[in-house]
């Protein structure tokens, strides 16, 4: 089942701010969400259809819509930084 990522304003500008090594692992474990299933994302307790993946230090954060089949990522960063704004 094929969902369709939808990044939250801001997420794309902060990704250009990391080495390129990092944002080439983000952009392809971006591309692996589209089966957000195929991967180990844990839900985050205390937020509804929230989720996480690790990708070394990163986290990335996100929604899950299964009636519109849409993941929204709202947040990109270091594990350290990741949960404070949430």
């Amino acid at each position: 089942m094929k969902f369709k990522i939808v990044l939250k304003k801001g997420v794309s500008k902060d990704l250009k701010k990391l080495d390129k090594i990092d944002r080439i692992r983000i952009y392809k474990t971006l591309e692996k969400l589209e089966d957000p299933f195929s991967l180990d994302i844990r839900k985050l307790r205390g937020l509804e259809d929230t989720y996480a993946v690790r990708i070394g230090d990163f986290r990335i954060i996100f929604k899950i819509y299964f009636d519109r089949k849409v993941i929204f990522v709202t947040r990109i960063d270091k594990r350290g930084r990741v949960y404070d704004r949430i």
